[in-house]
């Protein structure tokens, strides 16, 4: 049964930002970046894990343009600039379906490659070490067999000539919680 994630107006919104905190680089504490989204006017802002995932809410609004102020807050805030994508909770709900009868096989790893909105050109792909299952309004469904994500997204991010950012399911289910 699908929630609804809009109350009061506001609706539940999720900025993955790309790049951060992997590896030690682009390192940005989470609470810096929590309370530069308060102190901007977001809601109930919080941050899953450590590497740039966060949920919030915010007036019901077009997704490219909470982006675009996102990256600014954040490059004013943290004086430096971060690619962000935005999705409604609600589409991120709509993900463990995509994954139906693979989510346990074995030495199979599930991942999301989000692009940004205007980027929804199909791209269906089985090659070796990974097989897209679908690709939605910018939401890139793929099994990984080993390793290779980040090679993966740079195939995805060179199709399409955008940037990208990727989770792992483990990541999406622990936002969708």
């Amino acid at each position: 049964m699908k929630q609804a994630s809009v109350e009061n107006g506001l609706s539940t919104y999720v900025a993955l930002l790309r790049g951060i905190n992997v590896g030690g680089r682009s390192l940005i504490r989470m609470e810096d970046l929590r309370n530069a989204l308060t102190a901007s006017g977001f809601r109930d802002v919080r941050t899953v894990l450590a590497s740039g995932n966060v949920l919030f809410r915010a007036p019901e609004g077009d997704a490219a343009t909470l982006t675009e102020n996102i990256e600014r807050i954040l490059s004013r805030a943290l004086g430096r600039d971060v690619v962000v994508i935005v999705r409604r909770l609600d589409d991120l709900r709509e993900l463990p379906g995509r994954f139906k009868g693979v989510e346990n096989e074995p030495g199979v790893r599930l991942f999301v490659t989000f692009l940004p909105e205007s980027a929804g050109t199909p791209f269906l792909v089985e090659e070796e070490g990974y097989r897209v299952l679908c690709a939605t309004n910018g939401m890139i469904c793929i099994l990984l067999y080993g390793t290779g994500a980040a090679e993966l997204m740079g195939v995805i991010e060179k199709k399409f000539g955008q940037k990208a950012t990727t989770r792992s399911w483990n990541t999406i289910a622990r936002l969708l919680k």
